[in-house]
């Protein structure tokens, strides 16, 4: 039967992140008119820079979304319908999926600059969508719009004075400097090999120390191999979705993806760490080890963690090569680029693997029954943290709120008392953000595996209470007591 679990959540995220992927693509590939702004930086490319020999700056991208979000505007003032080519809501909607993300502007943010700028760049577009969903007036829609224009002006400015395409502000974070750039590069490398790479390392390397604490290192090939066929799943993932990307001119896909994997990794870890609790007490424990997992179903189980270590490599896996793509497209043309893209990758990996050598090492060195007692609670934590991820990728990345809208859209705008939350990396890695579409599920989520572990508790020293009171009635009890 666990085996059968293990195959049926394979099934399970094969068929939604085949149906999410057609379902987008059939999303991303509608018409487009052709009126005097465009509808997606694939088409503004095509009538500007036909030859590719003109820089577009990330100036002339906030540009034109700001006439497109500004167009959308003026339709929303005149009262046009909502839905259609002539319709308000799609340049509020196409300024985001095919735009922000298609251009490289959140990818050289999210490197340059930070992720949690791009979160909190990315919770704005909720907002502006939100307000329109809600129908607020023309003027409370504008705030939104042009808060969020400024945000991306901020951004643009950074990141144009960096590459030396223009004398735009900067906060002096950058250069436009070879060597400024070249580390620059090198430093926005690194950041994205470790930061992908931590939730997996981490996860793996707990997996690893459990499996050798146990004396169970022949079992150690399903969380290898599962590691190793994510890897081989996402560059196949990465070149379909950048062909699907550039065929659409919508970036989304990748998000939905994501999202996907990310909520059956959810599923995966409770159910790894449910099945840890169980196994804390010593006696339980023994048992266990004596058997050597040799029944079916605790095979089953080993297939649970290599299908977990599978999941978590594989959510990041294909982001990790699109944003490399990029930056060995950009590192022709600057000097040394080519060594500081190489350089950040091998010292990113390098890092990583430290991380998991340390995991690896003084895991297995902590005390049994805590290591499996703290293990349970990490993949609880990270359960919580990929639904609060997973939910973000499709309902504001991947666009589902505002396929959906109504009380969802509204759902993923910025809680008011929480806004303070936006733009925290730590809060971000965790997957915490300041709406109700995340922090209500996982306050659930939450609400749950407490009432798990308690029970759990109470279970445990009601069975160590009665086992002790049938030990001191049993004949060898009373003997050792009159003694």
């Amino acid at each position: 039967m666990r085996i059968k679990f293990g195959r049926v959540l394979c099934i399970f995220m094969l068929v939604l992140t085949l149906c999410s992927l057609f379902s987008v693509n059939a999303f991303a590939s509608g018409s487009q008119d052709d009126s005097n702004y465009y509808l997606s930086f694939k088409k503004y490319k095509e009538a500007v820079n036909p030859d590719g020999s003109r820089t577009i700056t990330y100036n002339d991208v906030t540009d034109q979304i700001s006439n497109l979000l500004n167009e959308g505007l003026r339709r929303y003032q005149a009262g046009t319908a909502q839905e259609g080519d002539d319709g308000y809501y799609k340049p509020f909607t196409n300024s985001y999926g095919f735009w922000y993300e298609t251009s490289g502007f959140e990818k050289t943010v999210m490197g340059y600059i930070s992720g949690a700028r791009v979160n909190e760049v990315e919770l704005q577009f909720s907002n502006m969508k939100k307000a329109v969903n809600n129908g607020a007036s023309p003027d409370e829609v504008k705030v939104e719009v042009d808060k969020l224009v400024s945000m991306l002006r901020e951004d643009a400015n950074i990141l144009d004075g960096l590459f030396g395409y223009s004398t735009g502000t900067s906060d002096g974070s950058g250069s436009s400097a070879a060597g400024g750039l070249a580390a620059a590069t090198f430093a926005a490398v690194f950041g994205i090999i470790l930061r992908e790479g931590l939730e997996a390392i981490l996860i793996i390397g707990a997996i690893v120390a459990y499996l050798i604490k146990t004396n169970n290192k022949k079992r150690l090939p399903y969380v290898y191999v599962g590691a190793l066929l994510a890897v081989a799943a996402s560059v196949v993932l990465a070149i379909i979705l950048y062909n699907i990307t550039s065929g659409t001119s919508n970036s989304i896909p990748q998000e939905i993806v994501e999202g996907v994997t990310a909520l059956v990794a959810v599923v995966v870890m409770i159910y790894v760490s449910n099945w840890m609790i169980s196994k804390v007490e010593s006696e339980a424990w023994t048992k266990y080890i004596t058997e050597k997992v040799s029944s079916s179903a605790e095979k089953g189980k080993m297939f649970a963690l290599g299908f977990t270590s599978f999941l978590v490599v594989f959510r990041e896996g294909a982001e990790v090569i699109l944003f490399c793509q990029q930056y060995f497209s950009r590192a022709g043309s600057m000097e040394h680029g080519f060594l500081a893209v190489f350089g950040g990758i091998a010292l990113g990996l390098l890092a990583v693997a430290i991380i998991f050598i340390l995991i690896r090492v003084f895991g297995v060195k902590i005390p049994l029954k805590p290591f499996f007692f703290v293990t349970s609670i990490f993949m609880a934590v990270m359960a919580i943290a990929f639904l609060g991820a997973g939910m973000w990728e499709l309902f504001l990345d991947g666009g589902l709120a505002e396929r959906i809208g109504g009380v969802v859209l509204s759902l993923a705008g910025t809680i008011p008392e929480l806004a303070w939350m936006s733009g925290n990396d730590v809060l971000a890695f965790f997957g915490i953000y300041p709406t109700w579409i995340t922090l209500g599920p996982q306050i659930i989520l939450l609400i749950i595996t407490v009432i798990t572990f308690i029970a759990f508790i109470v279970t445990t020293r009601k069975a160590v209470s009665k086992k002790a009171a049938v030990q001191e009635n049993s004949p060898a009890g009373k003997i050792k007591g009159n003694t």
